[in-house]
């Protein structure tokens, strides 16, 4: 027995249909997170950067060691240390948090699981 070749109809059913499921995909790999507590650091020093005072190290880090004399020291990415789990979050947009760094701040924006990242879009320095 053989079967009707397929209708339009059916190819656009199942187009959609797998256009679905990808976007299923997308959704469950970048999420809206609710506000998160963390510290800003760079990508180098991570989480041994979570208390106050360190700015200077953070700016250094984020810039290279050129201003330094260090050359070889390469500029390192920020990133957002979660005070839950201790994650580490690659800043994708650097600027946002370019005026917090070592500061204890609280977070907005859209995880990446599978990167590994974070967009920052609203932070803001915690509460003591």
């Amino acid at each position: 027995m053989q079967s009707a070749p397929a209708s339009k109809a059916d190819l656009a059913v199942l187009v959609l249909f797998v256009g679905s499921l990808a976007a299923v995909g997308l959704v469950s790999a970048q999420q809206k997170s609710p506000s998160r507590a963390g510290w800003i650091s760079d990508e180098s020093c991570g989480a041994q950067h979570t208390k106050t005072g360190r700015a200077d190290c953070v700016q250094k880090c984020w810039r290279g060691g050129a201003s330094v004399g260090h050359p070889e020291w390469k500029p390192q990415r920020a990133v957002f240390v979660a005070d839950d789990d201790r994650a580490v979050w690659i800043v994708d947009n650097p600027q946002a948090v370019a005026d917090f760094p070592a500061v204890h701040v609280v977070v907005v924006g859209q995880l990446d699981s599978a990167k590994k990242t974070i967009h920052v879009e609203k932070i803001s320095p915690a509460a003591p």
